[in-house]
């Protein structure tokens, strides 16, 4: 793949979030385990806002289930830290993150994803290596093209696919449970970035680097390279997320 030029983003408007499809049905997959695996894989890659409100008889509508396995899988992201009770009604929302929570995720994301790039990278091989390549090129066109949903979706599946290869489950299950938090928030502050002319090419600007040298790194098979780029892009991602959660707190 040849190096991608990123000098200087169109500033077009962001895209419609798509509504959720239906489940697909899976042998030997329950409903409520495919609502639970739909919904988790929703808020880890941004579908959901912060403070948006998960409705029981909408999911079971747009995913055309019963209330049941939905009420179920609500309740296991709940306990997760994904989802929260809020008011008199105890509605279940997705949680605002504090500053504090935020600095908080940061530190523990970079000690764990940088390692996990580490153990991954002699793992992966020119298979894994040709889906990382188009996870980052759908990136590149949503940049692009100001397609927040497409950006958020390939920003997770190009990570996702990096730590999946060190074929550590338990740490994995970590780095899922602190993007289950943030993921809402990266939504709000990309798509500030994309809706915004004056801060787009640079917000996607230094994501896009980031990517690139992490990319550059894996073909290298230069572990401590690969390291350094997943950490300062969470860190330049974490900078962004503390602005558009400080927008947020000063309009309400």
């Amino acid at each position: 793949m040849k190096d991608v030029q990123h000098d200087s983003w169109p500033r077009q408007r962001p895209r419609q979030r798509p509504r959720q499809r239906p489940l697909e049905l899976q042998e030997g997959a329950t409903a409520q385990s495919l609502v639970y695996a739909t919904l988790r894989h929703a808020l880890i890659s941004g579908y959901f806002r912060p403070g948006e409100e998960i409705s029981l008889r909408k999911v079971a509508s747009v995913l055309e289930t019963s209330v049941t396995p939905v009420r179920e899988a609500l309740r296991r992201l709940e306990g997760d830290g994904g989802l929260e009770a809020f008011g008199g009604n105890r509605v279940l929302r997705v949680p605002i993150l504090t500053n504090a929570e935020l600095i908080d995720i940061r530190d523990i994301r970079v000690n764990l994803e940088g390692f996990a790039a580490t153990q991954a990278i002699k793992r992966i091989g020119p298979a894994q290596m040709r889906v990382i390549n188009n996870a980052f090129n759908l990136m590149h066109t949503a940049a692009e093209i100001g397609d927040v949903d497409m950006y958020l979706e390939n920003n997770w599946r190009f990570h996702s696919l990096i730590y999946r290869a060190a074929d550590r489950p338990i740490l994995m299950s970590q780095i899922k449970g602190l993007w289950l938090r943030v993921g809402p928030l990266m939504r709000i502050a990309v798509a500030v970035a994309v809706a915004v002319a004056v801060a787009a090419p640079m917000h996607f600007d230094q994501s896009m680097a980031s990517h690139c040298a992490a990319l550059q790194s894996l073909r290298n098979g230069d572990p401590d390279a690969l390291q350094q780029a997943i950490i300062h892009d969470i860190s330049e991602a974490a900078s962004d997320l503390g602005k558009a959660l400080r927008n947020g707190e000063s309009q309400t």
